[in-house]
C-alpha cells in the first residue's frame, strides 16, 4: 500500500509539473503576442503624426521647415548701429548668430547703399529685402529696437547680462565714460548699451559689427532655458512691446515649440546659441568705408542659414 500510494502522488506531481509548464509557454506565447500588437499599433500612430509635432524618448521632432530666421535692428539717437541674424533651428538643435557691418553695401534698385543709410530712407523692410538679397537669407520676421530699450529688456530680465569681453574698454570723452576689463563679466544694463556704444574697439569696424552678435548670443544663452519656460508668455509680451516688429502672437505661438526644445538643450552649459562672422571685408576709409560681402557669400553660409547657394 505505502507503494501505491508513493506511485500516485508522483504521477499527481507530474501532472502538476506538465500544467505549470503548460501555462508558463501560454502565458510567454500570449505575452508576447500581446506586446507584439502594442508595439505595432504605437508604431503605426507615430507614422501617421506630424514630425513637427511627434516625440520620441530623445524629444520631439522637427524639420528644416521649423527654422525660423530674424533680422534684429539696433538704433541709438535714432541711428541704424547694429544689423544681426538670428536664426533658430531646433531640427539642429542650434541658434546662431550673425552681424551684418553697418557699413555693408547692398543695392536697392540700380543704387548702392550701406545698410545704414538704406535703414534712414526705407526702414527696416528695405533693408531686409536687400539683405535677402545680397545673402541668400530669407527673413521671416524683422525686429527694431533702440538702445533706450535694449537697457530696459536688460532690467526686465533681471540678472544683468553675463558675456566676455575680449579687450580692455577704456574711454572718457565727449561726456561718454567707459572703464572695463576683459574677461567673463556681468554686465549691468547701462552697461550693456555704453559697450554696445564703446567707439574704440581694437578689430576696428568688424569688431564694433560683431560685438552686437555676441551680446545677442550672450542673451539668448542666459535667459533661454527650462527655468524661464514658466514666464515665457510673459517675456514675449514684455520683450514684443519694446520692439518696432511685424512679429505676431501667431509668429510667437508657431515658434513656442522649437524654442522650449532649444531651451532644454541649454540648460547645462548655456551655449546654444554662437556668434558667427559674415565673411568679407571692408574697402576704403572714412566716409568711404564700405563693407563688401565675399563673391561666394551665399554658397559660404550655407546650410547654416537656410542658403540653398
Amino acid at each position: 500500500m505505502p507503494s501505491l500510494k508513493r506511485k500516485k502522488s508522483h504521477k499527481r506531481l507530474s501532472n502538476a509539473l506538465v500544467f505549470l509548464v503548460a501555462f508558463l509557454l501560454f502565458l510567454l506565447l500570449f505575452g508576447g503576442l500581446c506586446l507584439w500588437a502594442v508595439v505595432k499599433i504605437n508604431q503605426e500612430r507615430q507614422s501617421t503624426q506630424d514630425p513637427t509635432t511627434s516625440v520620441t524618448e530623445e524629444g520631439p521632432i522637427f524639420s528644416e521647415e521649423d527654422a525660423k530666421t530674424l533680422l534684429l535692428v539696433t538704433t541709438d539717437a535714432g541711428e541704424a548701429q547694429g544689423f544681426v541674424a538670428v536664426r533658430m533651428d531646433p531640427a539642429a538643435g542650434r541658434i546662431s548668430t550673425m552681424a551684418f557691418p553697418r557699413e555693408t553695401a547692398v543695392y536697392s534698385g540700380t543704387d548702392t547703399y550701406r545698410l545704414y543709410e538704406l535703414f534712414a530712407s526705407q526702414g527696416v523692410t528695405g533693408v531686409r529685402d536687400s539683405l535677402s538679397q545680397l545673402t541668400g537669407i530669407a527673413f521671416d520676421n524683422y525686429a527694431v529696437i533702440t538702445y533706450d530699450n535694449i537697457e530696459k529688456l536688460v532690467t526686465y530680465l533681471g540678472d544683468g547680462l553675463l558675456t566676455e569681453l575680449s579687450e580692455n574698454l577704456d574711454y572718457n570723452a565727449d561726456g561718454y565714460f567707459i572703464k572695463l576689463e576683459a574677461g567673463p563679466r556681468v554686465l549691468t544694463a547701462p552697461q550693456v548699451t555704453n559697450v554696445l556704444r564703446y567707439p574704440n574697439w581694437q578689430g576696428g569696424r568688424r569688431q564694433k559689427a560683431a560685438i552686437q552678435a555676441q551680446l545677442t548670443s550672450s542673451l539668448i544663452n542666459q535667459y533661454l532655458t527650462p527655468a524661464r519656460q514658466s514666464t515665457a508668455d510673459k517675456d514675449f509680451s514684455t520683450i514684443v512691446n519694446l520692439l518696432q516688429s511685424d512679429i505676431r502672437v501667431s509668429h510667437y505661438n508657431a515658434a513656442k515649440a522649437g524654442l522650449d526644445y532649444l531651451g532644454t538643450l541649454n540648460k547645462d552649459s548655456g551655449s546654444i546659441c554662437s556668434a558667427a562672422s559674415f565673411p568679407g571685408e571692408f574697402v576704403g576709409s572714412g566716409d568711404q568705408l564700405r563693407f563688401y560681402a565675399d563673391e561666394q557669400v551665399k554658397a559660404q553660409l550655407g546650410s547654416a542659414w537656410g542658403v540653398s547657394g
